[in-house]
């Protein structure tokens, strides 16, 4: 029976330590608040999904599909500027690229909520040591469900 306990707490551990990710910590947090604005990064995953010039994509913590239909990604980047300057690129380039921003969420993450037409993105923005961690969330939007008929009983 200690076997088993063993074996089952060793999988445990292994399961848990394999989502766990570090990154590299910015040895020279100057103040960058006052930079100059980000730009857009020359390639891009999606055409209408900005990302902010130096950031990369953390390929093995990312996924991406798109049919004719529709398109589904989580998107992970990381990069060289705080999460101030990251915020402020998002702002702009978002409504540029015919994102409406539903609304902003801080504690010490900042979620941001766009959609369009037909999609949803949520972007979250996560300081990692004077640089900042980006996740792209992108989906079709959900559409509402139709209410159910109603009986046409009376209740008196």
């Amino acid at each position: 029976m200690n076997k088993t306990r063993f074996l089952v707490l060793i999988a445990c551990l292994l399961a848990l330590s394999a989502g766990c990710v570090t990154l590299p910590k910015d040895e020279s947090v100057d103040g960058e608040k006052n930079a100059a604005p980000l730009s857009v990064a020359p390639i891009l995953k999606f055409e209408d999904i900005p990302v902010p010039a130096g950031f990369k994509l953390l390929d093995k913590e990312s996924f991406a599909f798109q049919n004719d239909k529709s398109r589904v990604a989580l998107l992970k980047y990381y990069g060289g500027k705080n999460s101030e300057n990251v915020i402020m690129f998002y702002k702009e380039q978002m409504a540029a690229f015919n994102w409406s921003l539903v609304n902003i969420i801080e504690y010490e993450r900042k979620v941001m909520n766009y959609e369009n037409s037909e999609e949803s993105c949520i972007i979250t923005i996560q300081p990692q040591g004077g640089k900042s961690l980006i996740t792209v969330a992108l989906s079709p939007k959900s559409r509402p469900m139709k209410p159910e008929k109603s009986s046409s009983r009376e209740y008196k």
